[in-house]
């Protein structure tokens, strides 16, 4: 590929991609909403649109690119939860928490990957499933698995774990209008996140419990 022209474009500026990246997210974040321009990004960041192309090939690769920034840190993580020395209901309540957070802190994350599974192709579809999907159901699993052992939990699904958990983190971000409009509550703030978090792990750890004679 060849180097754009470097008026105006600041194409060896060490942060250029990173601004780029920062750009986007901060976009998403304000707007609610993963239908920003190029134009936009270009006038949040201060550089050239044409930089997308050179850094990331295209705006879906932009768009991959700021999902592995912002949850490769938290993929890191999750082998180490799910090997480390403690019950398996504390490493949920941890999970749980996490997950929370992430979209607390980064609400655009489930929808730009609704986006890249079934309307940017293929190959996209493919990355998501294989760096982000993946790792979660597979420590989820695992957590389960040893809750199952331990006489923590019942047996469950992990296909149906991993679409109840991650569905009820993403409509809390996803519903904001409901939120605001029905509740009188503009945005998702650290109480109404530390309370949900407390539900959802209460709920699943209930319906989790083994009955008896299981």
């Amino acid at each position: 590929m060849a180097r754009p022209s470097r008026k105006n474009m600041d194409a060896d500026t060490p942060t250029a991609r990173d601004q780029l990246l920062d750009a986007t997210g901060a976009l998403m974040t304000e707007q609610r909403s993963i239908e920003i321009s190029l134009s936009e990004i270009a006038e949040r960041s201060g550089l050239n649109s044409a930089l997308v192309k050179y850094y990331f090939g295209s705006k879906n690769g932009l768009l991959v690119a700021l999902l592995r920034k912002v949850l490769g840190p938290r993929m890191a993580e999750l082998q180490p939860l799910a090997s480390a020395d403690m019950p398996a209901n504390e490493k949920l309540r941890i999970h749980i928490n996490g997950v929370v957070n992430t979209y607390f802190k980064y609400p655009y994350v489930n929808r730009l990957m609704h986006y890249l599974l079934t309307d940017a192709g293929q190959e996209y579809g493919k990355i998501i499933a294989e760096e982000f999907a993946r790792p979660l159901v597979e420590t989820q699993t695992a957590i389960l698995a040893e809750g199952q052992q331990a006489g923590l939990f019942r047996h469950t699904d992990p296909l149906i774990f991993y679409f109840h958990l991650v569905g009820a983190c993403d409509f809390l971000f996803f519903g904001r209008a409901t939120l605001d409009h029905v509740f009188g509550v503009p945005e998702v703030t650290q109480d109404l996140k530390r309370r949900y978090v407390e539900h959802l792990y209460q709920t699943l750890t209930q319906g989790l419990a083994p009955t008896q004679g299981e």
